[in-house]
């Protein structure tokens, strides 16, 4: 891979990222659901599906963002009011969809990150976001939780031994089991770690995006 040709993917990305800045960085969840595409930096969400019961917000009370780590990595937010108020059964949302990178570059997705701010107010209950990758990895998890009084757990991750496409399965259950109060979450984070590629391998992952954001301008 020459000097000259990494300049020029380079200079074509400059270009191309002030074009492509126009891609929607937040979305509804309900735009995603009819075989909806969303990109973040290098990684590709697609087969969205949505079922909820209770309290639980609707697809379209819930927006999808890109988001960035401080690590870098990129991932999406699904950001929305999902909560379960007292005097019921527990309510309960399942999120689910696919994350993969480039098939053109050298990458792989070798770690998960998450996390969100479940909450119990005002009387006792439990919230907890369980992620898995069946049928992928069956025996890999990550999970946060509060169940009030203090005892919570906000953020979870897992290594991977490193895979070009994850389903990704989301089981978000709240319950307020007083007669007063709820539980609530806001916000749910999720980015994926990749293996770090060769300097020619750089190259090719810079005009991958470029030609992946052309194709989303045109569509």
């Amino acid at each position: 891979m020459t000097k000259r040709l990494l300049r020029v993917c380079l200079a074509v990305a400059l270009v191309t990222g002030i074009a492509s800045s126009t891609l929607a960085a937040t979305v509804p969840l309900s735009d995603l659901l009819d075989g909806g595409e969303f990109v973040s930096g290098d990684k590709i969400f697609d087969n969205f599906a949505y079922v909820k019961n209770g309290d639980m917000p609707g697809p379209d009370a819930i927006n999808v963002v890109k988001i960035t780590d401080d690590e870098g990595n990129f991932g999406i937010r699904f950001q929305g009011s999902f909560i379960d108020v007292a005097g019921g059964n527990a309510s309960d949302a399942l999120i689910t969809f696919d994350v993969s990178v480039p098939d053109t570059v050298d990458l792989e997705i070798i770690g998960v990150n998450m996390s969100a701010n479940p909450a119990v107010f005002n009387g006792p209950g439990l919230a907890s976001v369980t992620e898995t990758f069946v049928p992928m990895i069956g025996d890999e998890k990550l999970v946060v939780f509060d169940f009030g009084g203090g005892d919570d757990k906000l953020a979870d991750s897992v290594v991977l031994s490193g895979y070009k496409k994850l389903p990704v399965q989301k089981d978000i259950i709240l319950h307020a089991m007083g007669d007063e109060g709820a539980v609530t979450m806001s916000f749910l984070d999720q980015t994926f770690v990749q293996n770090i590629p060769e300097p020619s391998s750089l190259v090719l992952i810079i005009c991958s995006l470029i030609g992946l954001a052309g194709v989303r301008r045109r569509i």
